[in-house]
């Protein structure tokens, strides 16, 4: 499945969790899936993005719960890396605005150091989205198809559900 129809499942699957399990589950399965796609950038990509691609994939490897059992194995192509790298940055910082309230009102503090954690986790993973992205835009082959990438926005509401 290609890089960005997972994350639109994926903030699709954020979007309907309802307990605060699953909604630390699916952050996880969002940052899986930004070590996954840092991964085949990395292997396939241009080289002048491949050390930036393998901070991605090696960013938050830690931490994540045992039982979840990530979506972003389905992961086959990035077909379109600066369309897939612009919706897995929107599914980020979806998934950590997601969290904030959890850890805000955790009454276990297992509950809030989780939500810390991935919080820290995806943000990292979200720094490296957004040079990755930057360095797409860039990118002669990136320049030679006539796909420029958009750097600018933060806003969490462009994930498409």
């Amino acid at each position: 499945m290609d890089a960005t129809r997972l994350a639109v499942v994926t903030a699709a699957a954020l979007g309907a969790a309802r307990t605060e399990t699953e909604v630390v589950r699916e952050a996880w399965q969002a940052q899986a899936l930004a070590r996954a796609v840092g991964g085949i950038l990395a292997a396939t990509g241009p080289h002048t993005q491949s050390a930036e691609a393998r901070r991605l994939h090696e960013t938050g490897d830690t931490g994540a719960p045992p039982c979840v059992r990530p979506r972003a194995g389905r992961l086959t192509s990035v077909a379109d890396p600066p369309r897939a790298l612009d919706a897995l940055d929107s599914l980020l910082a979806e998934a950590a605005h997601a969290l904030i309230p959890l850890a805000a009102t955790a009454a276990e503090s297992g509950t809030y150091t989780d939500c810390m954690e991935t919080i820290e986790a995806l943000g990292n993973s979200r720094d490296a989205v957004r040079v990755l992205r930057g360095l797409w835009a860039g990118s002669p082959e990136v320049v030679a198809r006539g796909k420029p990438v958009d750097t600018g926005s933060d806003d969490p509401g462009r994930c498409a559900r």
